[in-house]
Parts: structure tokens; C-alpha cells; sequence
């Protein structure tokens, strides 16, 4: 009988970091790489918001 090694997730090595918040992300860990910066699921969407600021209006406004 062949005994199959399991991974030991606390001795796992991260393989990147979170651009905005620092958070370790490891194999398999959903993430996003956005103009080249790798982000975490947590911080994909209020990074958007942040880089999207600029282009924020309130409906009927005119900006010249």
C-alpha cells in the first residue's frame, strides 16, 4: 500500500501578497492581477472604486 502525502496547509509558502492590503495568497487562492498589481477578493472591488473615482458624477450632472 502506497500512503499519498497530504499537504500540510500551516507549512505552506505563500506565493504573493495582496497589493493593497498585504494579505498572503497562496496556491489556489482566487485573486486578481489588475495593472500589475495582484490583489486579494477582498480588496478587488474598493481598489475599483478608488481607480474609478475620477469618472464618479451624479445622474443629470454635466461635467464640461
Amino acid at each position: 500500500m502506497i500512503r499519498k502525502r497530504s499537504r500540510d496547509a500551516q507549512r505552506a509558502y505563500p506565493l504573493a501578497q495582496c497589493a493593497r492590503c498585504g494579505g498572503d495568497l497562496y496556491a489556489g487562492t482566487p485573486c486578481w492581477r489588475l495593472a500589475g498589481r495582484t490583489l486579494c477578493e477582498d480588496c478587488v472591488a474598493p481598489w475599483l472604486l478608488e481607480e474609478l473615482a475620477a469618472f464618479h458624477i451624479r445622474c443629470g450632472e454635466v461635467r464640461l
